[in-house]
């Protein structure tokens, strides 16, 4: 049994865990229904290239600051932060005539600003009073909720008599203090840092952002998705553990107490319930979703939470956005690193009209970051964000990523160029220098996160949130916390801080003492590499971690290394799913089985990526030892599949690209049928991996789209499935890259085929 189960992976979820785990020893299981750890930490990649999906700069890292000393505590000092430019921000307002460069001194920054609008400057000045006052009110709730009971009467004492303008509306207060709508569009044009737009946000918010970027601004060297694998680290060490693909459908509750959750294991083919259980339940997936989905809605329960349900409704929905990740061939002259925002609107900003304009093409705003630079990366990478109302997308409600059809993909490709054009506008050159597009919005997030509606900044950070006391992590069922923004603040930091209110709160009256003591002390209680050493970790559901050792590493190809690996036991797996391999200290990347299940696992990967799974690809060798998950994963079905396959006598066709073959390679091992067809795409007869696998194949047609060779289709995969024709008694398989794969979905399901697939 673990002494705390927290549910989700996001900072402020691991940062209670890790505490917990640090500072009282606690056995604590986290619980991560993606397949990647870290909530909106976490990144993705695509052909060695990464983006960060939630963090794109933090403030407050400086040496010696509680946040800094938090984080280094939680990594065990793993975690180095790298300094972005001394102008991380620069604002660009076409309609007011302004391109300004915020500078990382508060001190300077109030002397710009005076600078830039000298008859504003005895406004400017209060401003600068009231933004530092709010921030310290906001400091003091934290306090509230972590020190020990005698002392937080006289910390809500303290907050009454200094709440001032903290609770205002911040457009309410911009046009009471400044005459000049330039200065007010100034000041507000960043307010997607906290996700609410100034006519409904608290005046605190805003504040909140200008002071915590008011030293500089820092990035994580290598980017954001190695945080949550460090403070794993620390969550092991005491027995701990965190478990991807898993769901959780119930917070359990015996007699008016949280006691446990129950699960759904999807991790495999077919998911799995289970229960868990523990004498302290923290959430960290909101307060919403806690409240509205994880707890009971009527009944005893149901009247113990009416309440707070009620006060939530109250408050609706925060933003959410679009945002266009970008692969560059090269960075336009000019860019530094720094963040650019860019706000072509003359007026306060109207998130409707905001949307309407984003949806045809025509965006009035966007955040432009260059994550590749600021994590030291050697790929050229940019994110384009644009904040939207949810509801634009509610028409592709409960489908699924990649299967939205035609009208989705038009209205995406519609919104990235008009973001990328409006980013050209402050970056001359961008567009010439895209070489790949992805674009997510509102319903990509609520997919991978649970955000309803993909509000990742969780409850608006509005004055009716404060005066409802929705900031804390206490709830009204015994054993139960909040962690995470829902708990504190939005953002990297402030998340944190909420874990770190939520860790004080479980651990009692000494909880903040002890905490302190630790962040003070810096004693690490576990190596970095500690789990390496690990050879099995029981599990009672999810992927199992193993320490294999290499038994065999050679090239099929200038761009492929085949590597077999030999585990401690054997272990079972089905055709299509995947293992996660620790290619360095805090790196993990996931590859297809390409093997029958047993004690030999087989990988195929392609090193043309250049990444740190290519590199280790490229230099692992016999005999070395290797930490990896499995099993993980399942083929992907597409809606209009009538059958399983185990009702389905029709013959199988599997289709490839590359490194493609591999979850191939694992089903005719298991099993080969004398009708299977293997149709593989290449674009020259020595990019054809076929000949060089030891595994026995079934037909083989290949299509190489760049020569003619004596017995092989000239042509794409697609030329030759459209002048075959589609057999749609068949079960078809698909594998290779998400461009690929969606042309190859398009065709097979026009000819009503069923599909089975898998993208890389």
């Amino acid at each position: 049994m673990y002494d705390a189960i927290v549910i989700g992976s996001g900072i402020g979820a691991l940062t209670t865990a890790g505490l917990l785990a640090g500072v009282a020893g606690a056995r604590v299981l986290v619980l991560e229904k993606h397949s990647t750890p870290g909530g909106l930490t976490h990144s993705f990649r695509r052909m060695g290239a990464s983006w960060d999906v939630g963090l794109h700069y933090v403030g407050d890292m400086h040496p010696g600051s509680r946040p800094r000393q938090l984080f280094e505590y939680l990594t065990g000092g793993a975690l180095t932060w790298n300094r972005m430019p001394s102008g991380y921000d620069r604002f660009i307002l076409p309609g007011h005539g302004l391109t300004v460069t915020i500078p990382s001194s508060f001190k300077e920054y109030q002397h710009l600003l005076i600078s830039l609008f000298p008859h504003e400057k005895r406004a400017i000045q209060r401003y600068c009073r009231d933004v530092k006052r709010a921030y310290s009110w906001m400091s003091l709730r934290y306090m509230a909720d972590m020190v020990p009971p005698q002392a937080s009467p006289a910390i809500h004492l303290a907050l009454r008599l200094r709440t001032g303008c903290a609770l205002e509306h911040t457009e309410h207060y911009m046009e009471r203090r400044f005459r000049d709508p330039a200065l007010r569009a100034l000041l507000t044009t960043h307010w997607g840092d906290y996700g609410v737009e100034p006519t409904r946000s608290a005046f605190v918010a805003h504040a909140m952002i200008v002071c915590h970027y008011m030293d500089g601004a820092w990035f994580p060297r290598g980017g954001s998705g190695q945080i949550a694998r460090m403070i794993e680290e620390r969550i092991r060490a005491t027995g701990g553990e965190i478990r991807l693909c898993q769901d959780v459908d119930d917070i359990l509750i015996d007699n008016g107490r949280a006691v446990g959750v129950r699960v759904s294991d999807r991790s495999g083919p077919t998911p799995v319930s289970y229960e868990e259980r523990a004498p302290i339940v923290i959430s960290g997936v909101g307060a919403r979703e806690t409240y509205t989905r994880l707890l009971p809605t009527t009944g005893p329960v149901g009247a113990l939470t009416a309440r707070v349900r009620d006060r939530i409704a109250r408050l609706g929905h925060g933003g959410s956005a679009v945002t266009v990740y970008l692969t560059l061939d090269h960075y336009p002259a000019g860019v530094d690193g720094s963040n650019i925002w860019v706000n072509t609107s003359q007026g306060p900003d109207n998130l409707e009209q905001m949307t309407e304009d984003l949806c045809r093409g025509r965006p009035q705003s966007a955040f432009i970051s260059f994550p590749g630079i600021k994590a030291g990366d050697r790929h050229a990478t940019v994110e384009i964000v644009s904040f939207a109302q949810p509801q634009a997308f509610d028409r592709w409600l409960g489908t699924r990523p990649g299967m939205r059809g035609e009208d989705y993909e038009r209205l995406t490709s519609a919104m990235a160029r008009g973001l990328i054009g409006l980013a050209d506008t402050a970056i001359p050159g961008l567009t010439d220098a895209v070489r790949s597009v992805e674009v997510a919005t509102p319903l990509t997030i609520e997919h991978f996160t649970s955000h309803e509606g993909g509000c990742f900044y969780g409850l608006p950070l509005t004055p009716e949130r404060f005066a409802a006391d929705l900031v804390s992590p206490s709830t009204p069922i015994d054993g139960l916390y909040l962690t995470g923004q829902d708990a504190g603040m939005p953002g990297i930091v402030g998340a944190a801080m909420a874990g770190m209110s939520t860790a004080c709160k479980v651990l009692g009256p000494a909880g903040y003492p002890r905490i302190m003591r630790a962040l003070r002390d810096q004693v690490p209680t576990q190596d970095h590499a500690s789990s390496s050493h690990d050879t099995t970790t029981e599990r009672t559901a999810g992927a199992a971690r193993h320490r294999a050792t290499v038994q065999r590493a050679r090239w099929m190809s200038p761009t492929t290394r085949d590597i077999t690996l030999e585990l401690p036991e054997c272990a079972t797996w089905e055709a299509g799913q995947y293992a996660l391999v620790r290619v360095a200290p805090f790196e993990w990347r996931p590859y297809s089985l390409a093997s029958a299940p047993g004690r030999t696992v087989r990988l195929l990967v392609d090193v043309r990526t250049k990444g740190m799974g290519a590199s280790w690809a490229s230099t692992t060798a016999p005999g070395d030892d290797v930490d990896l998950e499995l099993p993980y994963g399942h083929w992907l079905v597409t809606p209009d599949r009538g059958t399983t396959d185990a009702e389905a006598p029709h013959r199988r066709i599997f289709i490839a690209t590359g490194t493609g073959i591999a979850p191939f390679l694992a089903a005719f091992e298991a099993g080969r049928r004398d009708d299977d067809i293997l149709i593989v795409g290449c674009s020259r007869t020595e990019d054809d991996l076929t000949g060089r696998v030891d595994t026995p194949l079934p037909r083989l047609i290949q299509c190489v789209s760049r020569e003619a060779a004596p017995g092989t289709f000239h042509g794409r995969i697609t030329d030759y499935l459209n002048a075959e024709g589609i057999d749609p008694q068949a079960t078809y398989y698909v594998c290779g890259s998400a461009r690929i794969v969606r042309d190859i979905l398009r065709i097979i399901q026009a000819g009503g085929a069923r599909v089975s697939y898998e993208t890389f």
